[in-house]
């Protein structure tokens, strides 16, 4: 009983925030594209719909701290906080349905980030600039080959100017076997379909007046098993946006490699643990709202509160977007912070029922 009485009355409040803080990021985003825009009713329908998914990332969290605190002010100033207080339930009991909904919407949109509406900005400026996300001159070590794209575009899956070293292993000295030169090639089936390439073989033995390498031309081939476009992002793009599953993709290519972790490690951080900083702050709102309007000044409180979770999130909105671009050691700029709210709020949990 308790349980549905406190979920429709947090949960009503939120969505109407949500809708409108959704609608008004999407409206003014919208204004400065709309001569594009207008030319074609699809291309319009196609960016409203990803600008909402973008605007997503920003508003949820506030949404679902405004929500609590207009949840708790409806409460207090009908009276029926300190009467259902007086009925026996505790403040925590309170707490626990809005809690649950938070953290079940949090876990949504980490859900969400491991899919392709991370990708969501991408799409959107796609639209409107008629660009892909041109990426340039990138070399990286996969497995036993080097690989280099003279451009790729990501969200096309695509690649031009295509060179890749094969190498194999011999008595503990990496041997370069064939070179594969190609104009162009596609990301299709979790592998790369590289068109009419031209396949230099090296020969076994280098010697004066021995047999030299071998040219084949060829319709296409398949190689690259598993090396996502999208990864070169978390690696090179100074403002990656990646999916978390891609980001564990980046991270587990780098660990072979050796090579540096830091951004992804930050990319991974901001999407999957930053957002439980929303039920953190939750339960400090919840400990300091007194159970009568006599205890304290509504205004004020709703003001003060909402201050705080605008600059707690500004806080953390800053720290992803820095650390993904490996400004700072992800583990001291994002976990650290995340950490003492975590504490923070633990210690407001235990003793919310003792005021």
């Amino acid at each position: 009983m308790l349980f549905w009485f406190v979920c429709v009355r947090y949960v009503k409040p939120t969505m109407f925030i949500l809708l409108g803080l959704e609608l008004f990021f999407v409206s003014i985003d919208s204004m400065q594209y709309f001569e594009t825009l207008s030319n074609s009713i699809n291309t319009a329908l196609l960016f409203l719909a990803f600008d909402a998914m973008l605007a997503l990332n920003y508003v949820l969290p506030l949404s679902l701290l405004l929500g609590l605190i207009v949840f708790y002010i409806g409460l207090i100033r009908s009276n029926q906080y300190v009467a259902l207080l007086s009925l026996g339930y505790s403040r925590r009991q309170i707490l626990y349905p809005p809690l649950l909904i938070i953290i079940f919407f949090v876990c949504i949109y980490i859900g969400l980030n491991a899919t392709s509406f991370a990708y969501s900005q991408e799409n959107a400026e796609r639209l409107v600039s008629n660009n892909s996300n041109i990426s340039k001159d990138l070399f990286i070590r996969y497995n036993d080959d080097y690989v280099f794209f003279e451009k790729i575009y990501p969200l096309l899956q695509k690649a031009e100017g295509i060179k890749i070293y094969h190498t194999k292993n011999e008595n503990g000295n990496r041997i370069l076997s064939n070179i594969t030169q190609a104009n162009e090639g596609f990301f299709v089936n979790n592998e790369w379909n590289i068109v009419s390439p031209k396949v230099y073989t090296m020969p076994l033995d280098y010697k004066a007046g021995g047999e030299g390498f071998v040219v084949e031309y060829k319709d296409s081939i398949n190689i690259l098993k598993g090396f996502k476009p999208k990864v070169l992002d978390t690696l090179y793009n100074n403002k990656p946006s990646v999916s978390l599953t891609d980001a564990f993709y980046s991270l587990n290519i780098l660990l072979k490699e050796g090579a540096d972790t830091k951004r992804t490690r930050g990319i991974i951080y901001s999407l999957a643990l930053i957002p439980f900083f929303i039920p953190m702050v939750a339960i400090i709102i919840a400990y300091y709202v007194p159970p009568l309007a006599r205890y304290g000044n509504l205004v004020t409180i709703g003001i003060t509160s909402a201050s705080a979770s605008l600059m707690v999130w500004g806080v953390f909105f800053s720290l992803s977007k820095l650390n993904a671009n490996a400004i700072f050691i992800p583990e001291i700029g994002i976990l650290i912070p995340l950490a003492l709210l975590l504490m923070a709020s633990i210690w407001h949990y235990i003793k919310i029922d003792k005021i």
